[in-house]
């Protein structure tokens, strides 16, 4: 089985990575045959969707995109799956421009794909189980939370929700090992053994 990690933050090793490796971390520490990685959307080139594409769009070929970048591969990745962990930072009340160009493009994929009519295929993600992260430095990331959550769900994957606050996943606010308001560490571990659990299923 493999866990992949998606980084939407455009700082690498900073809390939004921390609290997706944590995760992972722990994962693999409950179950030794895991295997992991990580994707970084620092590193990739995602471009805005175009929405109203020539033919070789979505509307016309189930979750296939005409723009030639690296969407497609993140797709491929998070295909191959079992599992995810997917974390953004909030910046300037929104997750960064890259990683919200990737999750406009593949939610622009989705929402053709289901009301072109054109086809009955399956989401390539359906039932997917997915473990969120968000951190914000200066105000909640209940609200970045609540973005994956609908992305997860507009993509028939399956979020695993926490049975403590922020409940949809974890949330960091500022320094990670001082906040007992979200208790980011501790729920990352608690997030890790859910997601296994689901995985299982």
């Amino acid at each position: 089985m493999e866990v992949l990690g998606i980084v939407g933050s455009m700082r690498k090793g900073q809390n939004t990575e921390r609290l997706v490796q944590t995760a992972i971390s722990e994962m693999l520490r409950l179950d030794g045959t895991i295997d992991s990685s990580l994707i970084y959307t620092s590193d990739l080139t995602c471009n805005p969707c175009r929405v109203i594409c020539h033919k070789a769009n979505c509307s016309v070929h189930p979750f296939q995109c005409s723009i030639d970048d690296d969407v497609m591969q993140v797709l491929e990745r998070m295909k191959r799956a079992d599992a995810l962990v997917i974390g953004s930072p909030q910046y300037f009340r929104g997750p960064p421009s890259g990683f919200h160009a990737m999750i406009e493009r593949m939610i622009s994929m989705a929402f053709f794909y289901e009301t072109a009519g054109l086809t009955h295929e399956r989401s390539l993600l359906a039932d997917k189980p997915c473990g969120l992260v968000a951190v914000a430095e200066y105000s909640t990331p209940q609200t970045i939370l609540e973005y994956l959550h609908d992305f997860c769900l507009l993509l028939k994957m399956r979020p695993v929700a926490l049975t403590a606050f922020p409940y949809l996943g974890v949330g960091g606010h500022g320094n990670l090992e001082t906040d007992t308001v979200f208790s980011p560490l501790e729920r990352a571990r608690q997030l890790a053994e859910r997601l296994l659990n689901a995985m299982l299923r």
